[in-house]
């Protein structure tokens, strides 16, 4: 008891209350959703109450090409009668509002702490999943151990959010977390805890069924190890997946949910020529967020909730003017990013970066999981990360 009281205060001691707020709300994404939101709403609150609302809202440059953008998806979404697109467009200046406040606390110390929480709750998330896939088991009549996963989405697993494709997310993300963590440890006894980890997040993205998930690992994991020269785990890394993919070749039944792999391609295809029509209808603006879900009839598309696309479905949403608004500010965050590498300041979180936004474009091109509120966050806490280091700097100039 005394070590492990030694270890919370080591770890939890120290912090400032802003520190404490942030922290809260990050581990906060692997609660229901709701919570989440509700968590980040208090803590604007607080900002107002406190009177810093002010200075979070103008402390990163070219933030006001960002309000730009939510205030034309939220006036489109209500000149559509597109309700729930104009909610959606609240909720995402309520997410960047925390963002924008993350960047302004985030310390180097409070960031590690915030990966190790991560992936500690994956244990929770998994065990959660494991119990949920128990239950699904039951009721379907198939034994735990059989391990059999159905295409039926109200029978899939989704721990704590609320999605099976949406955790299968979060899964990518936090396995490439442990190998962000994996990388700088000495300790072979914290190699193996990071090893246990991936694989029991491994098992649950399996019982998941979400088959585009495990693409992107095939590119994200070997360019992580190759960026540090990490030669064992790289080589290790590439021998694993030969194996696999000689397995698979062998037995392709493996794969979840492999017989209904074309069925449902065909009917992505389907949801991508109806938003394309959507988009040629209207490029320059769309009808805010969730625009196809608004529009799927009269486009003549397959009832879903979105284009199942990370490029289609911003265009369909949002259109060209709103986009090139948002991407002023992205671009300036993405030479932060870029400066992590050229200047040489942290090469390991430079790839786990890259690792997020790369997983997002792979995954992305069949589906738009990035989109909601628990995937997003992750995202955008580990892509606004290198702003410890650009206030680290100005202090000092």
């Amino acid at each position: 008891m005394e070590r492990i009281k030694r270890f919370l205060h080591r770890k939890l001691d120290g912090y400032t209350i802003d520190e404490y707020i942030v922290m809260g709300i990050c581990i906060s994404i692997f609660l229901p959703f709701y919570i989440t939101l509700a968590t980040i709403l208090l803590a604007i609150t607080y900002l107002c109450f406190t009177g810093k609302i002010k200075a979070v809202l103008t402390s990163v440059p070219k933030a006001g090409y960002l309000y730009c953008f939510i205030f034309m998806i939220t006036l489109l979404s209500l000149i559509s009668g597109n309700d729930l697109g104009a909610l959606c467009s609240v909720g995402i200046l309520v997410i960047f509002i925390f963002i924008l406040y993350f960047r302004m606390t985030v310390t180097k110390r409070l960031f590690e702490f915030i990966m190790d929480a991560c992936c500690l709750l994956s244990w929770f998330c998994a065990l959660f999943a494991f119990t949920e896939f128990y239950g699904i088991s039951h009721a379907l009549g198939f034994r735990f151990l059989k391990f059999a996963v159905v295409d039926d989405p109200n029978f899939r697993i989704n721990s704590t959010f609320f999605n099976a494709n949406y955790y299968a997310m979060m899964i990518e993300f936090l396995i490439l977390i442990c190998i962000y963590k994996m990388m700088k440890v000495q300790s072979f006894r914290r190699i193996v805890y990071y090893l246990i980890t991936i694989a029991c997040n491994l098992m649950a993205l399996y019982l998941s069924g979400c088959r585009t998930a495990w693409a992107p690992f095939a590119i994200t994991i070997p360019l992580m190890f190759f960026l540090n020269h990490k030669t064992l785990y790289f080589r290790t890394t590439m021998a694993i997946y030969g194996i696999g993919a000689l397995i698979l070749v062998i037995n392709p039944d493996l794969f979840p949910r492999f017989d209904t792999l074309v069925e449902y391609f065909v009917i992505r295809v389907d949801i991508w020529k109806a938003a394309w029509r959507g988009i040629v209808e209207s490029p320059l603006f769309g009808k805010g967020p969730l625009t196809y879900f608004h529009t799927y009839a009269e486009l003549g598309g397959p009832y879903t909730q979105h284009a199942h696309n990370v490029m289609l479905d911003p265009l369909l949403s949002f259109g060209v003017i709103p986009i090139l608004f948002a991407g002023v500010y992205m671009y300036d965050r993405c030479k932060e990013i870029w400066q992590l590498y050229s200047q040489r300041i942290n090469i390991r979180l430079f790839s786990l970066i890259i690792g997020f936004i790369l997983t997002v474009l792979l995954h992305g091109i069949f589906d738009y999981t990035i989109f909601w509120v628990q995937t997003a966050l992750l995202f955008l806490v580990v892509t606004a990360s290198p702003s410890m280091y650009i206030r680290e700097r100005d202090k000092t100039e």
